[in-house]
């Protein structure tokens, strides 16, 4: 049965998008299900992700595309909708620029909880990010509040989740943590990976090898040094080596292999160096009192009050 604010959007030509904003673990999917959103399309990576039928199954980043083509595409048609995203990307400001281009009036409802419950959220859930993503979204997008309240005409309401003081020990822990700095952090999420054992993202795709092939890999590395406990440079070389195995039946030399280790090595350094200046910049954020300051908190009925007057 098609509702009457459906009726009305069509008939008055003047599309409408909510986007539900926030990071990867904040709760936006709790907070969606309390809004009465239900007769606008929903535009959510999720519709590819969890389909075992589709070639973006269990890939985030391509899904996530997908979805901002998804939600250009029904631009052009002044689909009104509802765009479910982390908006921490260039992707997303590329997608909410067009929706304003194509004259859309947009609400954006963000989605707020402190960085230590959205990672832990994040691996409490069957698929998760890694938690490198979990923080760079993090930041990315709350450092943008203002920019996006201004976008959108003041249409703009911020629900902070705390997940009813479930994670206070958790969030105590990483403050300690962060009086130490970046580093302090890594060494309180490593304690903490350790003791719940957390490995990493679901969305890691291992090397596709067979037994055979498994076999005469562990025989031509012989005692070749590196990180087996590491499934990323384990797969940068595992796939060096089946490149070669595969077209010429032998692997390559001790050297290449070497080069490629060398080479993941030295672009994880620049990758560890990048995600700990996120990490003290998300330190400064959490103590800086005109960041608190912004965090103006709207209950899910007030929410729901404001979007529906919105979509009136």
């Amino acid at each position: 049965m098609i509702k009457l604010s459906s009726i009305i959007l069509e008939e008055a030509g003047n599309p409408k998008a909510v986007i539900m904003a926030g990071g990867a673990g904040v709760g936006k999917t709790y907070l969606l299900k309390q809004l009465q959103l239900g007769s606008l399309t929903l535009f959510n990576p999720d519709k590819y992700v969890e389909d075992p039928d589709h070639p973006y199954h269990n890939k985030l980043g391509p899904a996530s595309i997908q979805v901002a083509k998804d939600v250009a595409a029904a631009a052009e048609s002044k689909t009104s909708l509802v765009w479910d995203t982390t908006a921490s990307g260039k992707q997303f400001r590329k997608g909410l620029d067009n929706l304003l281009e194509k004259g859309y009036e947009v609400y954006m409802v963000m989605v707020y909880t402190h960085p230590m419950i959205a990672y832990v959220q994040n691996f409490a859930r069957k698929r998760n990010v890694p938690g490198s993503a979990v923080f760079s979204t993090w930041r990315n997008v709350y450092q943008k509040m203002e920019e996006y309240d201004r976008l959108v005409g003041g249409n703009f309401s911020i629900f902070v989740n705390d997940f009813g003081g479930k994670f206070k020990k958790e969030i105590e822990g990483f403050n300690t943590a962060a009086k130490n700095g970046a580093r302090g952090i890594k060494d309180f999420l490593q304690r903490y990976n350790d003791e719940n054992g957390i490995e990493g993202s679901s969305f890691f795709q291992p090397v596709d090898i067979s037994k055979e092939e498994e076999q005469e890999f562990i025989k031509h590395i012989g005692s070749f040094d590196y990180n087996k406990d590491s499934r990323s440079e384990d797969k940068a070389i595992k796939k060096e080596f089946l490149k070669y195995y595969r077209k010429n039946g032998v692997g390559p030399g001790i050297d290449q292999l070497e080069k490629v280790r060398d080479a993941y090595r030295k672009k994880k350094e620049g990758f560890d160096k990048d995600n700990e200046a996120v990490v003290d910049n998300i330190i400064d954020m959490i103590y800086n009192p005109k960041f608190i300051d912004k965090l103006i908190h709207s209950s899910p009925k007030e929410i729901d009050q404001k979007v529906q007057a919105f979509l009136a």
